[in-house]
């Protein structure tokens, strides 16, 4: 079977279609960037498209069986700038039906579109909250679409842990870290309420399922695992090995906010699917946690351990380099992406506790980055070491990474997290200029303390 996996270089999309093709099928994924090294589907053919601009045809389609959506907008996708609510109802609500009558007219049999859980267990908020509207009437549009030609389905998915092997994500990075006392100031905590969780592997089985036996014009209600937030975040706290116990609390969480929780937050979405439902599509039950261990360790892989630069008796300061240095601190407290770009290497890596970016557009949105998990930062540059060949050089920065807290409805004082950083730098000459290879942090200690109100 030739199968086109839309949105195949997200998480979800990206194992469907590893899974479909150890399977056997012929799968080519979709999307509009090329697959990056580490999604899993680097090998497998590509079609470049973005069904928001319209911009796929029948000719383009007419070639596959069957098409897997999985490229539904949520909150992450929101353009800067647009309103979320016109967005979420032009991409799911108007688009997705739009690209599946486009998949219908050009001969396409299959069509699994992977949506949301939201509409089915609270159709309440249907009628009163854009994003919930907007998956429901993608997953009824195209329902509607399916005849004897034409199957098509969706399958409706709680939140959804994991991602392929090797896939380097940020929101689960960001747990892990979390989880190993990388984030000390945020209190060890799982906002209050629940959900039910599935795996990334369950879901891939259960679309695998549908091409075989799902039934056209069916929305399928997914799931797998009910667990409060508390205890989801104990899974990733359990994997590290770090043996806290996390209370609910009745406040917002930094790393699972309250726009995350559709539902609003101390809520308690808990049911079992169907059956008989399962039983059909094929998918398997309580992967959660096994899903989250595998997660862990697949992360730790990825990271491995920041190796420490060699430095020579002869080893100075150099000042092109302690500019570079001058100019990365700059760039990530001033939210500059330019300066970022000149200093960079294409294949540079930026490394520390917990997280990995890799390649120049990844290190390019650190300071965007950072202005979304604090108020501001202030990077405090001191001594640094070089040794300095021809066209390569490494070196040891010291520095202090100031990371002012946003405040907290709950305490009366602002907080500074501090790093203390020795910087393992390397770098490489580029058209006669300095730049930055790879810059990784060894973080000699951390500390969160009350300050004076800053401006």
């Amino acid at each position: 079977m030739r199968i086109l996996v839309v949105g195949g270089t997200g998480p979800i999309g990206a194992y469907c279609a590893i899974h479909l093709a150890a399977e056997g099928s012929d799968v080519t994924v979709s999307s509009r960037n090329p697959p990056a090294a580490d999604s899993g589907v680097g090998d497998l053919d590509w079609l470049q498209g973005d069904y928001l601009a319209g911009s796929y045809s029948t000719a383009q389609l007419a070639p596959f069986d069957a098409i897997v959506f999985a490229a539904g907008s949520d909150i992450r996708h929101v353009p800067a700038g647009q309103d979320p609510d016109e967005h979420y109802l032009n991409a799911n609500a108007g688009q997705v039906p739009r690209f599946a009558a486009l998949a219908r007219d050009a001969g396409v049999k299959v069509f699994i579109h992977i949506g949301s859980f939201y509409p089915q267990v609270a159709p309440d908020l249907i009628e009163t909250d854009a994003y919930v509207r907007s998956r429901y009437l993608a997953d009824q549009g195209v329902c509607a679409l399916s005849d004897k030609r034409f199957r098509a389905l969706s399958l409706n998915a709680p939140f959804v842990v994991g991602c392929p092997f090797g896939m380097a994500n940020a929101v689960f990075m960001a747990y892990l870290g979390y989880a190993r006392g990388f984030m000390p100031h945020i209190l060890p905590f799982g906002p209050a309420g629940g959900s039910n969780f599935m795996s990334v592997r369950s879901l891939a089985e259960a679309v695998s399922g549908a091409l075989r036996n799902g039934v056209g014009g069916t929305s399928y209600l997914l799931g797998d695992e009910n667990l409060t937030f508390a205890e989801f975040f104990g899974l990733f706290f359990n994997a590290a090995g770090n043996e806290a116990e996390l209370p609910a609390m009745d406040k917002e969480h930094p790393l699972l906010p309250d726009s995350a929780i559709i539902t609003g937050r101390g809520s308690v979405v808990s049911y079992q699917p169907d059956p008989a439902e399962c039983s059909a599509l094929g998918y398997r039950r309580d992967d959660v946690r096994s899903t989250v261990d595998e997660l862990v360790a697949d992360i730790d892989s990825i990271l491995g351990t920041v190796e420490p630069v060699s430095l020579s008796v002869n080893a100075g300061p150099d000042p092109d380099l302690m500019r570079l240095a001058s100019l990365y601190s700059r760039a990530v407290d001033a939210n500059d992406a330019e300066i970022m770009s000149q200093i960079l290497t294409d294949d540079v890596i930026i490394e520390g506790p917990g997280f990995r970016n890799t390649g120049k557009a990844e290190a390019e949105a650190i300071p965007a980055m950072l202005r979304q998990m604090f108020r501001k930062t202030n990077h405090a540059v001191y001594q640094q070491l070089c040794d300095v060949g021809e066209d390569t050089a490494v070196a040891e920065t010291y520095c202090t990474a100031n990371h002012f807290l946003f405040p907290d409805s709950q305490l009366s004082e602002d907080r500074l997290l501090t790093w203390e950083i020795r910087y393992q730098d390397r770098f490489a000459r580029v058209a006669g200029e300095w730049r930055f290879k790879r810059r990784s942090l060894i973080v000699d200690c951390m500390e969160v303390r009350p300050v004076a109100r800053s401006l």
